[in-house]
């Protein structure tokens, strides 16, 4: 069972490597050219050469709470992208900016200020067009003016990327970066609404919903990640997208947990929700510690697959069915977090959680067929129960059916009775001893008023069940009954196996 998943992974694996390799484009980054940092001067280009200002990397590079100026140098063979390509700035980051390059104003995304009042927020992603001939062959010049005043949270990390691409809307650029992950929707989709419907009509309602709502919380974590690919949201926004990130995972992991306690602890709800509780207590200072959103992210991971797989090998030791697949599938998973940090947040975060879903996914079906066959078969032993005691019931207390006759009406104790045989608009009654005798109705009108141990075997007959002494099946593959009284009884097709099957029941 675990392999099925496992294969699933390295193919979304494989296909993000495949998506990664067929966007890459030619541009010019500038996340490792030196950068000199100024304050803000008062509504003009500062003197780089102050001594107030300092060499940073780009990683360094943070306007969030003040206003600041930023110039960078870089050289341009002028031979990067075709003469009918369009070329953009793009500036990747928590801010608002305006930009000059090699002293033309390309444009500003919002309008940057000294304070939250004179600032305008910008857009977390801009591109600016960049005339072809405001690029010089050899060196260049670059100059920022940014500030970023309305974030909810401080960043150790506010500005990503800044660089020189072919010029189109930031979303496109970001969302090809996510394609890879994007895929994995439809697995989260077709879980949530198929083991929605399961929870409905299942006994095991809290299993299904549990795996449904672990699907609906990872492609509500996946559409939080891939926002910033869909839509050109102003930089305050990529907080809540931060925490919401943060949040759906640590909320998966705290419903993984509650689905592996539900499914091998044998614990009552209250028991099992404390420990959930106690899990999410432990949470808030994992999450707390962690520096940076994507730590944060993966702390929140790996403290419940950690707490998982602990109760996992416990339910393993224990003996309980299935424990030792799901103990194998969430120590891969761990492993390959605690191996590759980095690459297992930034790409194939969701590509992991689609593996592990459709490993629940398998696990909770085969669940729900051992369930349907353990309540079909305790079904049948409810009706060997109820044949039995029907038969107990007609040695002592005969039931009594009512029959009409020529204007007469006669009460027959059923224990007598072989046969009853459909003839038009009359029923055929044959007796242990042979008799036979006439009366009015149908055969569907009198079989609702016998007991189990009569057995609808053709849709002209019904017999008893404690008079048949063999069962006959001729090469045609149609089936009679020998009744002790001598006679035969001829058996449909159709439901000669129900009839053994029910023959078989009665005997036992």
């Amino acid at each position: 069972m675990t392999r099925t998943p496992l294969a699933f992974l390295i193919a979304l694996v494989l296909a993000a490597l495949a998506a990664g390799a067929s966007t890459a484009q030619p541009h010019l980054m500038l996340n490792d050219a030196p950068l000199r940092i100024c304050p803000a001067a008062a509504g003009h280009v500062p003197d780089f050469t102050a001594p107030d200002c300092a060499d940073i990397p780009l990683r360094n590079l943070d306007p969030q709470g003040r206003e600041l100026w930023v110039r960078t140098g870089f050289d341009w063979d002028g031979a990067l992208w075709p003469q009918d390509r369009p070329i953009g700035l793009f500036v990747f980051g928590k801010a608002s900016s305006e930009v000059w390059l090699n002293g033309l104003r390309l444009g500003a995304n919002g309008a940057p200020g000294a304070d939250a009042a004179t600032e305008q927020p910008g857009r977390m992603d801009a591109v600016f067009y960049v005339p072809r001939d405001a690029l010089r062959a050899g060196s260049n010049e670059l100059v920022l003016h940014m500030s970023a005043h309305h974030g909810l949270l401080h960043l150790g990390w506010p500005i990503h990327m800044i660089r020189f691409d072919r010029y189109q809307p930031p979303t496109a650029l970001i969302s090809a970066a996510y394609a890879p992950s994007l895929i994995t929707l439809g697995i989260f989709v077709l879980g949530f609404v198929f083991f929605a419907v399961m929870a409905i009509r299942s006994s095991d309602r809290e299993g299904s919903a549990l795996v449904s709502v672990l699907s609906l919380i990872a492609g509500c974590q996946l559409l939080a990640e891939t926002s910033r690919g869909l839509i050109a949201y102003p930089y305050p926004v990529h907080d809540v997208r931060l925490v919401l990130i943060v949040g759906f995972t640590a909320l998966f992991g705290l419903t993984l947990l509650a689905y592996l306690l539900h499914r091998f602890s044998g614990l009552g709800p209250g028991a099992r929700l404390l420990r959930v509780i106690c899990l999410a207590a432990l949470l808030v200072p994992a999450l707390w510690l962690g520096q940076g959103f994507d730590a944060k992210t993966l702390n929140a991971f790996l403290l419940t697959a950690l707490a998982g797989i602990a109760g996992c090998a416990l339910w393993a030791w224990q003996g309980k069915p299935g424990a030792r697949p799901h103990l194998a599938v969430l120590g891969g998973l761990t492993a390959t977090a605690l191996l590759f940090p980095d690459a297992f947040v930034d790409r194939y975060f969701y590509q992991a959680i689609a593996g592990l879903l459709l490993f629940l996914f398998v696990q909770q079906a085969i669940a729900l067929v051992h369930e349907r066959r353990a309540r079909r078969l305790e079904a049948t032993r409810a009706d060997r129960l109820e044949i039995a005691l029907s038969q107990a019931r007609q040695k002592d207390h005969p039931v009594q059916i009512e029959l009409v006759s020529a204007g007469r009406t006669d009460y027959i104790a059923t224990d007598r009775i072989a046969q009853l045989k459909a003839a038009g608009d009359y029923v055929e009654v044959h007796f242990e001893n042979g008799q036979t005798s006439l009366y009015t109705g149908s055969l569907t009108g009198l079989e609702a008023s016998l007991p189990p141990t009569f057995l609808r075997v053709h849709r002209s007959h019904i017999v008893n069940t404690g008079f048949v002494s063999a069962l006959e099946r001729d090469a045609s593959g149609v089936g009679r009954l020998i009744l002790t009284n001598g006679m035969d009884v001829p058996i449909s097709r159709r439901i000669l196996p129900k009839v053994r099957t029910a023959l078989a029941e009665a005997a036992e």
